[in-house]
């Protein structure tokens, strides 16, 4: 039996407006981000020092994961 996997996709505001009420139902899940996120506040100390947190955290859980299924 394999394992459920989900797939993410990235795509432009007026792309998504453009699908049908049928496709979009498929989605799971639906974030918005800006799309220059980490341009526009990569002078904030304390948006920095988050970000950084979250991507040591992302990372240490996909290590994690990995050695788990590689046991």
């Amino acid at each position: 039996m394999g394992a459920n996997k989900e797939m993410f996709l990235r795509m432009r505001e007026n792309d998504f407006d453009n699908l049908n009420s049928e496709t979009r139902a498929l989605f799971t899940y639906v974030e918005v981000r800006e799309a220059n996120e980490y341009e526009e506040r990569r002078n904030d100390e304390m948006y920095l020092k988050l970000y950084k947190e979250q991507k040591k955290a992302k990372d240490n859980i996909q290590k994690y994961l990995y050695e788990k299924r590689h046991k």
